[in-house]
């Protein structure tokens, strides 16, 4: 059913070019069509840009990660927030 749907669209559409074609404004009906179209996708793209997340977001590293970097931080303390973080986790 979906093919025949389909092929009946694709079938109208074509005859409506051919129409257009044979009436001499099938130019005009694919400049609008095409400056439309593009119109669309340059705001789309725009829209997209403006609501996606900053490339500069990051979120926080955790803490067993913090202390892991900081290099004045004693082995222990560091052996302790990842053991501590383990067991939250389980």
């Amino acid at each position: 059913m979906r093919t025949v749907g389909r092929g009946l669209v694709v079938g109208w559409l074509l005859a409506a070019l051919v129409v257009l074609g044979m009436d001499g404004r099938l130019p005009a009906f694919l400049a609008w069509a095409t400056l439309g179209s593009l119109l669309v996708l340059g705001v789309d793209a725009l829209v997209r840009q403006q609501l996606s997340r900053s490339r500069y977001y990051r979120p926080s590293l955790p803490e067993r990660y913090r202390v892991a970097d900081d290099l004045a931080e004693p082995l222990a303390v560091v052996v302790a927030v990842a053991e501590r973080d383990a067991l939250v986790e389980q």
